[in-house]
């Protein structure tokens, strides 16, 4: 556990150290944790040699936080295998590299979608929103994708949350638009009704067989990004939360909240 902070002497230096990191975050609060306790540690040791605060502090400043450049070896030493692996691409072409993989990944989770439809005789007479609802899935699809691979596989932690709040979205967005395009399937059929109530039986199945289909597909689609969303969140939130805490910020909002 981390101390208190009115107890937490280091904390502006850990803050200092902290802004010249860049390692994922798992393992940047591990180091930072880690670098804390080793000074507080140290600290103590010369206090009880007769050391006073203020030169103790200074001497376990001095001997144990790494500098600029161990920092950034530091950096190197614990990048992920993806960046490691691809480090020789340089930016430009890695960034064209990573939009290609995702749409080709893309490209084929909606063909696989197709044919399995195809199979499951889904796609004999379609609802007309079935379409609507399938290309949605595919950026549905994509947008999971890009930021599970950004958090889990290149590791990128600046900006963790962004782009996360899309997934919900377009969750929602599918499920609307499987309901809506039920009510309207239903629509049509109480007018063809009206005007040819003998087709009823067929019409009815033909309708049930149809749209089941459109829910089915909205519903397994839009259920699958909002797990996945949840799980990125959940992760999030944790690893934050003990960023957040090594920090010091933790205390700090909990002090405003007081006050």
């Amino acid at each position: 556990m981390t101390a208190p902070l009115a107890a937490r002497v280091f904390l502006p230096d850990i803050r200092a150290v902290e802004r010249q990191m860049t390692l994922p975050l798992p393992e940047r609060v591990r180091i930072l944790r880690e670098l804390e306790f080793d000074l507080e540690e140290l600290r103590d040791r010369l206090v009880a040699q007769g050391l006073s605060a203020d030169d103790a502090r200074t001497r376990a400043l001095d001997a144990l936080v790494p500098d600029p450049e161990a920092l950034r070896e530091l950096g190197r030493l614990h990048a992920p295998w993806y960046l490691r692996a691809t480090r020789s691409l340089g930016e430009r072409r890695l960034w064209l590299f990573e939009r290609t993989a995702l749409v080709l990944a893309t490209t084929s989770v909606l063909v696989v979608g197709t044919v399995v439809l195809l199979g499951a005789d889904l796609l004999g007479d379609p609802s007309p929103f079935l379409w609507p609802v399938m290309g949605l899935g595919a950026v549905l699809f994509a947008a999971v994708v890009a930021k599970a691979f950004q958090l889990w596989i290149k590791r990128d932690h600046r900006r963790p949350h962004r782009g996360l709040a899309s997934i919900p979205t377009l969750s929602g967005v599918i499920m609307g638009t499987g309901i809506t395009g039920t009510l309207v399937d239903l629509y049509r059929l109480a007018t063809i009704l009206e005007r040819a109530p003998e087709q009823a039986a067929a019409l009815v199945s033909d309708w049930l067989a149809r749209d089941a289909a459109l829910l089915s597909v909205s519903m397994l689609l839009a259920l699958a990004g909002a797990l996945t969303w949840f799980i990125l969140a959940q992760w999030l939130a944790v690893v934050s939360e003990a960023h957040r805490e090594v920090l010091g910020l933790r205390q700090n909002l909990h002090r405003e909240r007081e006050n």
